[in-house]
């Protein structure tokens, strides 16, 4: 009997693979014959899945849309307004959960290196745009669907750059991600300050 093999299984470990060469050296260093090796498998079979680099890194920046869209929608799914004291509790929660994660998920931590390279690569630049795109339209129908219709596209949009600076530097360690239980608070105190 022929042995089953679950395709998107093993695209997803060549994509993790990938993330782990990311993290170990420049993404313009990194071959395919490094990523098949982290991933464990002959570089024949990884060329099966993927026909060269740039597909693979297509398929990352897709990866990395879905990601974020699928993740903020079940966020505000298991996270109901109703549990929190006030607006800025529920969305200071989120952003916690923004700059940690939850333990065991699989994030897409290189998106900064290939947003870096959309710039470089027209294929990459649209899909990174579609990526935001796609991502503002689910983060202004979580937020209409919580507030109403008193927040939109604009509100959706302050969020998002809120969110992939979090993101970014607490991937980095870039700051000391102690106001992460407070993002919001903090810029507040900002926007209202005498």
């Amino acid at each position: 009997m022929p042995i089953i093999v679950d395709k998107n299984a093993v695209r997803m470990d060549i994509l993790m693979a990938f993330q782990a060469c990311i993290e170990e050296k420049p993404l313009t260093n990194i071959t395919l014959r490094d990523i098949a090796q982290k991933a464990r498998m002959p570089h024949s079979k990884l060329l099966y899945y993927f026909k060269n680099k740039e597909e693979l890194i297509l398929s990352y920046v897709k990866y990395t849309q879905d990601y974020m869209s699928e993740k903020c929608v079940e966020w505000f799914i298991e996270n109901p307004r109703e549990n929190y004291d006030s607006n800025g509790a529920y969305m200071n929660a989120f952003m916690r959960y923004v700059a940690e994660g939850k333990v065991g998920e699989n994030r897409p931590n290189a998106t900064t290196q290939t947003y870096v390279l959309a710039h470089y690569s027209e294929d990459v630049a649209k899909l990174v745009r579609e990526e935001f795109s796609a991502w503002r339209k689910t983060m202004e129908a979580c937020l209409t669907a919580i507030y109403g219709d008193d927040v939109g596209a604009k509100e959706a949009e302050a969020m998002m750059i809120v969110i992939s600076g979090t993101f970014i530097c607490n991937y980095n360690n870039a700051l000391t991600g102690e106001i992460n239980g407070n993002i919001l608070g903090y810029i507040g105190n900002l926007v209202n300050a005498k």
